[in-house]
């Protein structure tokens, strides 16, 4: 029998235990190894761009809701797991939250937003020029055309309507399209005939032409569709005929007089109708509880009238008038409220009961139309109030010359006290009497300075002036007895106001008694001089030589105030004026060169040379061994071309007075005449006695390149610039000289080490960065520009020509930068004028130039530009106008001017021939 076999074993031997069994909490395969688990593209999904727009058909799995959140177990897989963070997940998720975790959220909450808030400032300050930066890059549309849309402002109604329509640029098949999309609906003969094919005016119900929804059907009866259209015609006939006219066939509807109508139905108050009622209760209150309160009555009448029941407030304010008939304000409101004939009646019952009135009567004669019923009124309120001044004025303005004198006779009567009453009767009056008018007013009024100035005025006038500075005088000394403050600020104005009125010398006699009142002993000469200007400002010209004159008197070997004296009659004086004002200068202040010079001048200009030379040599004998007397007499001799006559002077001056200026225009007058040998002879000379004067290098420099020997130039100037290294002249000439024989690299070197010695030089910057621009390196030109900017950045004439350096739709952005930095420059003003030139802006351009030569009248570009602009753009008037200011100013300054001027061949060209000259040498700014 053979054995059986035992049974197998319920659980296999070899089978591991934890097959088939859920791994273990935190589990991961192959840890043991080193394994920290992995991803793959199941679990993130497919490949995708940041920037891709999401796909709704694969949505992203929904989040679990808090409650399952708090369900699941923490994430402790090393997948989840960062060196820096820590897990991913919250380790405490299951934990209760108690107030040692709420504090500490609030102290990590408190931390981050004080971090943020230190770097919040710097990263909005970053932002910021980011955004800045880059609208300057790509600026927007409506920025690149702002300059544009605010020259709208300047079309005309009919340049608008000249601006042509734009044309369609559609093909016609898009021009087409929405037309084909029309439908027009055709008329009744159209569907008449087409009804089945019959040509029959009706339709038949039974023909099958049934509405398709039930309960809908055609109704019975044959439809006309003829009668139809005839009875929509009557209809339009009827609606016709009620606004028109059954014989002509005209309109009788007046559209003016219609809008007019409708016009008068709209309230004029358009404020809340519930404020108007609540306003109406509230002052029917107010009139109630105190029925003698006028302005309750004037303001109950006024809110009527405001809302357009004109007749209420009427009647409210008549009986207003009944209970309060003393009131003045309420009869005058009265009579504006009532018409024109009700006025009078109005105001006759306000006069009866208040007769003393002074309104109501005047009132009452505004409102006579006739001219003898005026004068009764008036004379009848001035039988009932004869000490009323307004009264007495308004009845003398109605009368005649001889009537007013007879009424201001009887006025002074009853109003002694009035001055403007005495005047007027004075003014009336002959001489004799006006002087015993005056007396009895000064009698009766002690303390009115008016009577004093008229009756100074009247002497003055008769010609009789002895008496105009006695009367001030003992006008003065009278009110001060009377204790009358004498108030400066007023005596002035009373000044002012007799020059206006032609009365000099009781100008003068005022501002001489008054001048000094009120001032202290060493505040006079400044006070004075600010009262001098102030009067000059205001076109009170004697009024500004009463003061000067006075101040002279005061102070006479102050020379200041003889040169201010000097200007002024130069400016606002004669000739004669000025000239007998200089000698009295120079015999009080014999050592002040300058009043020498300008007698001198002022007998030059008028021609007298003869005494030119008698005042210089009178400057001789006052100042020996002048400079300034020495050069003057040489300019008027060479002027007079007695060349001979001021080599000698020279020669003489070389001897007594070897002074710089003195051996350069020795050289200068040889070099003009022609002598360049000697010229350069006395050149040398000067440069041995005096070596660090820059001008005899510049100018034996410009001898040699005329002679073109432009080494011995160039060591002219080389030499120069050793010795006067702080001469930007100098530097500037061996630069150009470099420049114009080619030689960039050695113009370049010798502008940078000008601006080594002479750092912070806006005029080497500016020779620097157009020599770039010339050579056509543009950018390196800008680049240099930014870093001149920098170096000077308040320098107006860097500033003028960045913005012309930039492209024109930069140029007004740089030309509000240029006067923000340095508004009253007037290298920036003169650029913005040529601004406003290329935009053929010529109203705006000549303000800018006026302005420009009214801050500096001494640059002489900005005349040569305003010249040449009123040549092409202005009148003849306006061109002798500006070249008439231009010789009064005498310009010296200027980069195209002082080219011109010193010219050897226009050495003796005055200012109105260098102005035409500029005038042509400018080119035309675009």
């Amino acid at each position: 029998m053979a054995s059986k076999l035992p049974p197998p074993p319920i659980v296999n031997p070899k089978r591991k235990n934890f097959l088939g069994q859920p791994a273990p909490q935190g589990y991961v395969a192959g840890v043991g190894r080193g394994a920290t688990g992995f991803t793959t593209r199941s679990d993130i999904g497919p490949a995708r761009d940041a920037n891709d727009v999401p796909d709704d058909r694969h949505p992203a799995p929904a989040k679990r809701k808090k409650d399952d959140e708090e369900d699941l177990e923490e994430d402790l897989n090393d997948a989840n797991y960062d060196e820096f963070a820590g897990y991913g997940g919250s380790l405490f998720n299951k934990d209760p939250y108690d107030k040692d975790d709420e504090e500490a959220d609030a102290v990590y909450e408190a931390i981050d937003e004080r971090m943020d808030e230190k770097r919040r400032e710097y990263r909005e300050k970053r932002r910021k020029e980011e955004i800045e930066k880059y609208r300057q890059e790509r600026p927007k549309i409506q920025q690149q055309f702002s300059d544009l849309k605010r020259e709208l402002c300047a079309v005309s109604e009919d340049e608008w309507k000249n601006i042509p329509e734009v044309g369609d640029a559609r093909n016609r098949k898009q021009r087409l399209h929405g037309r084909r999309e029309k439908f027009t609906p055709l008329p009744d003969s159209v569907l008449t005939r087409n009804l089945g094919g019959e040509s029959g005016t009706s339709i038949d119900p039974k023909s099958g032409l049934a509405s398709a929804f039930p309960g809908m059907l055609t109704p019975t009866g044959d439809l006309d569709l003829r009668k139809i259209g005839q009875a929509r015609n009557t209809l339009m006939d009827i609606k016709l005929n009620q606004v028109s006219d059954s014989v002509s066939g005209q309109t009788v509807v007046d559209p003016k007089g219609y809008l007019t109508d409708l016009q008068s139905m709209i309230p004029t108050y358009g404020g809340d109708i519930n404020d108007i009622k609540k306003a109406r209760l509230l002052l029917k209150s107010v009139r109630e509880t105190n029925p003698n309160h006028p302005p309750a009555w004037i303001a109950s009448a006024r809110l009527e009238e405001v809302t357009g029941k004109l007749q209420a407030a009427r009647n409210l304010i008549l009986r207003g008038c009944e209970t309060c008939p003393h009131s003045e304000d309420l009869w005058l409101e009265a009579a504006r409220l009532v018409p024109v004939d009700t006025a009078k009646n109005v105001i006759a019952q306000a006069v009866n009961h208040l007769v003393n009135s002074v309104k109501l009567w005047i009132k009452a004669s505004e409102l006579e139309q006739d001219m003898k019923a005026k004068k009764r009124v008036f004379r009848k309120a001035l039988e009932h109030i004869p000490n009323s001044v307004r009264l007495w004025k308004a009845a003398v303005e109605l009368e005649e010359p001889e009537d007013a004198k007879i009424l201001l006779s009887r006025a002074v009567e009853c109003c002694p006290t009035s001055v403007e009453l005495w005047l007027a009767l004075a003014r009336l009056e002959t001489y004799e009497n006006a002087r015993k008018v005056l007396n009895k007013a000064r009698e009766n009024i002690p303390t009115d300075r008016q009577i004093w100035i008229t009756a100074a005025k009247l002497e003055e006038a008769h010609g009789n002036t002895t008496m105009v500075e006695k009367i001030i005088d003992r006008s003065i000394n009278s009110l001060a007895a009377n204790g009358v403050e004498i108030n400066r600020e007023h005596w002035l104005k009373e000044a002012v106001d007799a020059e206006k009125s032609g009365a000099v010398l009781t100008c003068q006699a005022i501002i001489k008694f008054v001048i000094g009142h009120g001032v202290e002993d060493e505040d006079r000469k400044h006070s004075w001089l600010e009262d001098a200007d102030n009067f000059t400002s205001q076109g009170a010209f004697e009024c500004s030589r009463a003061v000067y004159s006075h101040a002279l008197e005061i102070f006479p070997a102050k020379k200041s105030i003889w040169l201010r004296a000097a200007h002024f009659e130069r400016q606002h004086g004669t000739r004669d004026s000025l000239e007998s004002l200089l000698q009295r200068a120079v015999a009080h202040c014999p050592q002040a060169e300058v009043l020498w010079l300008m007698g001198a001048k002022s007998k030059w200009l008028a021609g007298d040379v003869p005494a030119a030379r008698s005042i210089l040599s009178l400057a001789f004998q006052a100042n020996p061994n002048s400079e300034e007397i020495w050069l003057a007499a040489v300019k008027l001799e060479s002027e007079n071309w007695e060349y001979e006559r001021a080599r000698k002077l020279l020669a003489k001056a070389r001897n007594s007075a070897p002074t710089p200026r003195v051996l350069m225009k020795s050289a200068k007058l040889e070099w003009h005449l022609g002598d360049l040998g000697e010229a350069l002879k006395q050149l040398q000379t000067a440069i041995e006695q005096f070596p660090d004067y820059p001008k005899f290098y510049m100018m034996q420099g410009q001898i040699h390149g005329l002679q073109q020997r432009m080494t011995l130039a160039r060591d002219s100037y080389s030499l120069g610039t050793k010795k006067c290294p702080t001469s930007v002249p100098l530097w500037l000439l061996l630069a150009r000289l470099d420049e114009s024989q080619g030689n960039m690299t050695r113009a370049r070197s010798v502008l940078e080490k000008a601006r080594q010695k002479n750092p912070q030089n806006p005029q080497l910057w500016l020779e620097a960065i157009r020599l770039e621009w010339k050579t056509g390196l543009k950018d390196i030109a800008s680049a240099m520009m930014a870093k001149a900017l920098q170096d000077c950045p308040t320098s107006g004439l860097l500033w003028a020509e960045t913005i012309f350096l930039v492209d024109r739709p930069q140029r007004k952005t740089k030309s509000v930068d240029a006067l923000k930095k340095c508004e009253h420059d007037p290298h920036v003003l003169l650029a913005v004028s040529k601004l406003f030139w290329t935009e053929r802006k010529t109203q705006k351009c000549r303000e800018w130039f006026n302005r420009a030569v009214k801050i500096d009248p001494d640059f002489g570009d900005a005349w040569g530009y305003f010249y040449k602009f009123e040549l092409l753009h202005g009148t003849a008037e306006e061109q002798n106008d500006v070249k008439k200011r231009c010789v009064q100013a005498e310009p010296r300054h200027g980069e195209v001017w002082t080219t011109i001027s010193k010219s050897p061949q226009n050495w003796r060209a005055k200012t109105e021939d260098i102005l035409l000259l500029v005038a042509e040498a400018l080119p035309v700014p675009v």
